[in-house]
């Protein structure tokens, strides 16, 4: 069922043409997931914000080694 109406998938499915897996992933992608701070976002900002934490650490890395390698000269 849908969670704020109390609707199926499948009943919406029917009305706006759309695949019921594509419902799925819409529900999925706008769960919300709370952060250590309290704060909520969804669970695909969510996904965004591990990518680019991800991204950012492999940046600093890079700097760091960078750093350590023009400090010798």
């Amino acid at each position: 069922m849908h969670h704020e109406e109390k609707r199926s998938v499948r009943s919406l499915s029917e009305e706006y043409g759309v695949s019921p897996a594509a419902i799925h992933n819409w529900l999925k992608d706008a769960k919300s997931v709370e952060l250590s701070d309290g704060s909520e976002v969804t669970a695909k900002e969510f996904k965004q914000l591990q990518k680019e934490n991800q991204r950012l650490k492999e940046e600093l890395e890079i700097l760091k080694a960078a750093a350590v390698l023009l400090g010798k000269r």
